[in-house]
């Protein structure tokens, strides 16, 4: 009985071997692997800290431009207000002009008849000067032959 226990006590030995080195190759496995994911993080930090650099100055070109759109929109607020004013004033004046022309128009149509008196009146004064003129004209010449004649 002996040996059995020689025998039991070498196959533990050796399933005991055997498990350790399964242990060892495997540790080494893994310790490969986690030397490889070291390096691929070593080098994928770097990339980050570059694109955060990057993002970083895109995020500070980007405020500079949004500063900059919000300068140019309060600028262009009081461009629009003094549109706003321009409308405003140019409405009344459209309003003003309309009342005056429809006072106006009222004002023909109430005294078109004394208008057109006036009208006939002045024909008759521009008549009356012509042939004033006319008799006037016609009296010079004779005059200035009597002076012709008497010298």
């Amino acid at each position: 009985m002996e040996w059995v226990l020689s025998v039991s006590a070498l196959l533990v030995a050796a399933s005991f071997s055997a498990v350790a080195v399964y242990l060892i190759l495997t540790l080494k496995s893994v310790s490969k692997t986690l030397d490889t994911l070291s390096r691929s993080l070593d080098g994928l930090k770097g990339d980050v800290e570059k694109v955060a650099k990057e993002t970083e100055e895109v995020l500070r070109s980007t405020n500079r431009l949004i500063q900059d759109i919000h300068e140019k929109s309060e600028s262009l607020n009081g461009v629009f207000q003094a549109l706003g004013d321009v409308e405003k004033t140019i409405k009344g004046f459209n309003d003003s002009l309309g009342n005056f022309t429809v006072s106006v128009q009222e004002k023909l149509e109430r005294n078109k008849d004394a208008l057109a008196q006036v009208v006939q009146w002045s024909s008759i004064v521009l008549e009356l000067k012509n042939k004033w003129e006319e008799v006037r004209n016609r009296k010079k010449p004779k005059r200035a032959e009597e002076k012709e004649f008497q010298s």
